[in-house]
């Protein structure tokens, strides 16, 4: 959590965003370096970047198999079809609501 800084201001935190996606091994390129371009618009600035930041990607066949059905379901709730549902939460996880990809 971020602790104010001497005059108010925010220190910035460490934070950790994990995204679980299905692609070929050329889309999953093309993702990242997309992904990257948002992180850095600018590649050939000076000095670091105003956000410091580091990306790594795993493959999911490293995964154990509980891993990766987790991680596949993940997928399939946040990839509802909106003939299916209202696009409401189940009910079934307290901590997730349903909404289009």
């Amino acid at each position: 959590m971020s602790e104010p800084a001497e005059g108010g201001a925010e220190r910035p935190g460490l934070w950790q965003v994990k995204i679980a996606f299905l692609a070929t091994p050329a889309q999953h390129e093309e993702l990242l370096d997309g992904l990257a371009d948002v992180l850095c618009p600018e590649p050939d600035h000076e000095g670091p970047c105003p956000v410091p930041w580091g990306m790594h990607s795993v493959n999911g066949d490293s995964l154990s198999r509980r891993r990766r059905r987790a991680l596949l379901k993940e997928i399939e709730e946040t990839n509802w079809d909106p003939k299916d549902s209202a696009g409401t939460d189940t009910g079934t996880d307290p901590g997730t609501s349903w909404r289009p990809a």
